[in-house]
């Protein structure tokens, strides 16, 4: 009686299916995504391919794989320069004192202090993890993060010079920044943003972040 029972059922099931049309709709990703979440996955045309090669080497980090074309934070460099220098060395930083800064106690901020990637603003027990950052600024401290390679058993960085005069903007170019904008610069790493200009105080996105680490990982590797 079973048995019969669920052959009539299985049938029953099958002539359902049988009468019942199908079709599939093509949607477009802005119908299957909110716009929240494809800003939360774009990256620029430009910056795919080396975007995707930094993915590959694992130089893209937990706080920087989204919102790619925002600008990065203090924070958020931090993060990518201390992967960097670890990747580059096969060597893990030991952070600094957990009360190094007042406004920040993680370990990512600690390990590029101690590597001297990283100082405090203004106040030196400050450091300001929220704010965005801009390309000299960035410059300087992937420059340290060179610099932290090469003295813990890296390569160094080619001596190419750190002359900055083709560019039509060097004298907007901080002091402090010039030999860490020039070296980067003379290694192919930090590319004007055009073929005569550095936009030195110019804010940097998360994508563009990326790349001048993948660049420099590519130079010290």
């Amino acid at each position: 009686m079973k048995r019969t029972l669920c052959a009539i059922l299985a049938l029953s099931f099958v002539l359902t299916l049988s009468s019942m049309a199908f079709t599939f709709e093509h949607l477009d990703r802005d119908d299957l995504f909110s716009p929240e979440v494809i800003e939360q996955e774009k990256v620029s045309e430009w910056a795919k391919e080396e975007i995707d090669k930094a993915i590959d080497a694992g130089l893209v980090t937990e706080h920087t794989s989204d919102y790619m074309t925002k600008d990065i934070t203090r924070f958020q460099f931090a993060e990518l320069a201390v992967n960097f220098a670890e990747k580059a060395t096969g060597k893990e930083v030991t952070p600094a004192a957990a009360d190094t800064f007042t406004d920040t106690s993680d370990e990512t901020v600690l390990k590029a202090y101690a590597a001297g990637i990283i100082n405090g603003v203004g106040d030196v027990k400050t450091f300001a993890p929220d704010d965005t950052t801009n390309r000299e600024q960035i410059a300087l401290m992937l420059y340290r993060a060179a610099q932290y390679v090469k003295n813990n058993g890296g390569k160094a960085i080619p001596d190419m010079g750190t002359d900055i005069s083709k560019y039509t903007d060097r004298d907007s170019v901080s002091l402090w920044a010039k030999e860490a904008v020039g070296a980067l610069a003379n290694n192919g790493v930090m590319k004007g943003s055009s073929d005569t200009t550095l936009s030195p105080a110019a804010s940097c996105s998360k994508e563009q972040s990326i790349i001048l680490v993948y660049r420099l990982y590519e130079v010290v590797k």
